[in-house]
């Protein structure tokens, strides 16, 4: 018996909500809105006058010190030029690295631990070096699979995979 008045009541709630979409659908279209049709008011506008200058409404603060006015000015034409370069050391230049001794040709990848490793030749000699291992001064910083980023004496470079000769 509870259940049947339940259903009951929730059948009225469904027609109620029905019955205000199907009143709002036809109100909509019926075009009589039920209101009093209302007369916009007409405001007369003025003319656009380029010629009209607006009030000046900004003040200027001028309680500054003037900045050109108190430097004595000096004349150029007096001044004797000071060699100062004579005294200072020349600064030392890194010798360019010749990279033709490092040499990128491929890599493989690690099953265990699914790492790139880098098979390089340093010297004439074959080397495996993974991210972050140095063999000699050659560090290997990054390995991109078509290039290697390497460093030696403090400088870096991109090293390009290097094709079988045939």
């Amino acid at each position: 018996m509870k259940n049947k008045k339940l259903t009951y009541f929730l059948g009225l709630v469904v027609l109620a909500v029905w019955g205000i979409i199907l009143y709002r659908v036809f109100d909509a279209y019926g075009g009589n809105d039920g209101s009093i049709p209302v007369t916009p008011i007409k405001t007369i506008k003025e003319a656009y006058n380029d010629y009209m200058i607006p009030k000046d409404t900004t003040h200027l603060l001028l309680n500054y010190r003037d900045p050109f006015g108190l430097a004595k000015t000096k004349d150029t034409a007096d001044l004797t030029i000071n060699n100062h370069h004579k005294n200072m050391m020349p600064i030392p230049t890194k010798p360019a690295v010749n990279w033709s001794f490092i040499q990128y040709s491929g890599y493989i990848r690690n099953p265990g631990s699914k790492k790139l490793i880098a098979l390089v030749t340093i010297n004439g000699k074959n080397e495996t070096l993974s991210e972050g291992e140095m063999k000699g001064q050659v560090r290997l910083i990054k390995n991109l699979r078509d290039s290697i980023k390497v460093s030696f004496n403090g400088q870096t470079k991109y090293l390009p995979i290097k094709s079988a000769a045939l």
